[in-house]
């Protein structure tokens, strides 16, 4: 009788009562981008080209046999601004390689070239925004780009990558990675549909109903996302009712420094939180990455560079990073396509990321696990009482300037125990001109949506 009042208080009252806890659930966690340079879209009225940049992101959750559970998928393109596209998130280059054709009102006639200062450069980087967040302006034949791509993301669930690769080599245009249509007019689409069962052809037909954008092409590779997004996948425990979040948060810095010739070093600085949360806005789960480019003046041997667009002044080049210019990087269509490729995150350059504790992966694995438990208000929080107004890092006893020192002797003894932990094992900041990973996880919490776990 006793275990009876208890499953019946279980089935009546909160999940959160003694005994009536909810169920973990295990889970693989995935994050993974796909980086594509294009040429285009097109050129400007001048006969001057137009450059973007593709950018992926995939937030999956898969269980034990390597199907998807749960995916979510986004993309920042961002291009020369001589592009006639109103959305287009733009990007003219560096501060000093001069400007670029500028079609301001987009209408296909360029007005101008684009300033190419500090102020400009800081004002082109505020302002991108990812496809998603571009909403129903982003337009496409049938509905939005976001429709299109959650119509994917339903095709995805239960399936493997292995399995999405074959779906897509068996049922997409070998020209542009675009579902078979019956009204294609390319002769080897048309011969590829042919060979389709009846069954086949239905179940295009649902699928091209919401969903005819590519999966792979030069606009994007998502399925390389997905790929990516399994390799790095992490068993986590989370409770049944969950919500996951992915958030991107792009900024520009100055610096790192200067070369030995006194030009300026420029860098811009993209952070990913990938968040589950449970009903109540508590992290059940944290994974953050973080993409760094520079200038290729700067020195470290394993920063990502970009030099600028195809055709633009080039950039001095520290090609041994040994703190001297060797020369200056040629813009070229090559040198443009291999400098993206090579973007690698903070987490794919692993050890060889070393700082002052550790290395940023280990120093950012602390964080996400201090972070579990606690909403997004409360890390805030965290952040407010425990890190440096002036460079976001955690507070040390060690510090020198006034205002850190006088922050620091207002803790309590406790805090100072919690700190001197802390410190032990992360000392970076989460909020710098490095990153603003505190903002990612907000993003992260704003764009959340509501998962089955089983």
């Amino acid at each position: 009788m006793k275990k009876l009042i208890v499953l019946l208080l279980c089935l009546t009252m909160l999940s959160s009562l003694t005994g009536c806890a909810e169920k973990a659930v295990k889970v693989y966690q995935g994050f993974g981008i796909s980086n594509t340079a294009r040429k285009g879209p097109g050129t400007d009225d001048t006969g001057t080209q137009v450059w973007s940049i593709n950018q992926v992101f995939a937030d999956v959750l898969f269980d034990a046999d390597g199907k998807i559970v749960s995916v979510y998928v986004d993309q920042l393109e961002i291009a020369t601004p001589n592009y006639d596209g109103s959305g287009m998130p733009h990007f003219s280059g560096f501060p000093g390689q001069g400007g670029y054709n500028y079609d301001a009102n987009h209408d296909g006639v360029v007005d101008s070239v684009t300033l190419g200062t500090e102020a400009s450069f800081t004002e082109e980087i505020a302002a991108w925004k990812t496809k998603r967040a571009r909403g129903a302006e982003y337009v496409m034949t049938t509905g939005t780009w976001s429709t299109q791509m959650d119509r994917f993301q339903q095709l995805f669930v239960g399936k493997t990558v292995a399995e999405i690769e074959e779906w897509a080599a068996k049922y997409t245009s070998d020209l542009n990675g675009r579902p078979l249509k019956e009204t294609m007019t390319k002769p080897e689409d048309i011969a590829k549909y042919a060979t389709l069962t009846a069954d086949d052809k239905t179940m295009l037909a649902d699928v091209t109903t919401g969903a005819t954008m590519s999966l792979n092409d030069s606009h994007g590779n998502i399925i390389a996302a997905l790929k990516t997004a399994y390799e790095n996948k992490v068993l986590r425990e989370v409770k049944k009712t969950a919500f996951q979040g992915l958030g991107t948060v792009s900024m520009l810095r100055k610096g790192p420094g200067s070369d030995d010739t006194g030009t300026q070093v420029w860098s811009i600085n993209q952070v990913f939180a990938n968040t589950l949360f449970d009903k109540d806005g508590k992290i059940l789960s944290l994974h953050i990455d973080q993409i760094e480019y520079a200038t290729p003046n700067y020195d470290g041997s394993a920063m990502p560079h970009f030099s600028g667009f195809p055709g633009q002044v080039g950039y001095n080049d520290d090609d041994n990073h040994d703190g001297v210019v060797d020369g200056v990087q040629a813009n070229t269509e090559e040198t443009f396509f291999a400098e993206i490729a090579a973007f690698a995150t903070k987490r794919d350059r692993g050890a060889e990321y070393v700082m002052t504790t550790g290395t940023w992966a280990s120093q950012m694995d602390y964080y996400e696990t201090l972070f579990v438990g606690k909403t997004v208000e409360e890390v805030q929080t965290w952040f407010d009482t425990y890190t440096s107004d002036l460079n976001g890092r955690p507070l040390k006893d060690t510090m020198t300037k006034p205002e850190d020192i006088a922050k620091y002797a207002a803790l309590s003894a406790d805090d100072k125990a919690i700190l001197a932990d802390i410190t032990t094992s992360a000392t970076m900041s989460l909020k710098d001109s490095h990153g603003d990973i505190l903002a990612a996880i907000k993003a992260s919490f704003d764009n959340k949506f509501a998962v089955e776990l089983k």
